[in-house]
């Protein structure tokens, strides 16, 4: 019997790294929150960019690790046909762009971006400027090594977290859980 995996906490997750994305411009204009910025205001770049990636990279993780782990499992299923689980990822990810492939060759795929996310051996924000404050753009710069060869990829976090939900929306309409968990005691 398959780990017991928690898609409820990968929701939220998701919930989490969309609302990140919508609420950057709005704090960061009403903070006047700006690079080398050594004011001692409450919510200074310091404050802001420590929890923001912090947040961004925790819930890109925990929501990678556990989908991968689930594509497994249930691709290890024998009542799960493979072009099925195929099929609910293609559809999560139609008519979204996740991302920019900037290095490297592989086609973006909504596991090859678990992959991504998870061996990422480096991790910046993308951000835009404004007069008087800065921020988040909603991508985040991933870069790594595969067999030797150097990757990058600009993540769309928004339609990765859009595409990630409407995967587990797919899967859950479509897997019998009780079948996958018949011999769990």
């Amino acid at each position: 019997m398959p780990h017991t995996l928690n898609i409820d906490g990968v929701s939220e997750s998701l919930f989490l790294l969309q609302t990140l994305v919508h609420s950057s411009k709005s704090f960061c204009g009403k903070h006047k929150i700006q690079y080398a910025d050594e004011t001692e205001e409450e919510f200074n770049w310091d404050y802001y960019f420590g929890w923001l990636k912090t947040s961004i990279c925790e819930n890109l993780i925990r929501s990678s690790i556990t989908l991968r782990m689930l594509q497994d499992i249930l691709a290890a299923d024998e009542g799960q046909e493979p072009t099925e689980l195929q099929r609910y990822q293609n559809d999560a990810i139609s008519r979204l762009r996740l991302g920019d492939v900037q290095r490297g060759s592989f086609e973006l795929t909504l596991r090859e971006v678990f992959i991504k996310i998870i061996h990422a051996t480096d991790t910046q924000l993308d951000w835009n400027e404004e007069v008087d404050f800065e921020w988040w753009s909603g991508s985040v710069w991933l870069y790594g090594v595969n067999h030797g060869s150097d990757w990058a990829l600009k993540l769309n976090v928004e339609a990765f977290a859009t595409a990630a939900a409407c995967y587990i929306d797919f899967i859950e309409e479509n897997i019998d859980w009780h079948h996958l968990y018949k011999h769990d005691t």
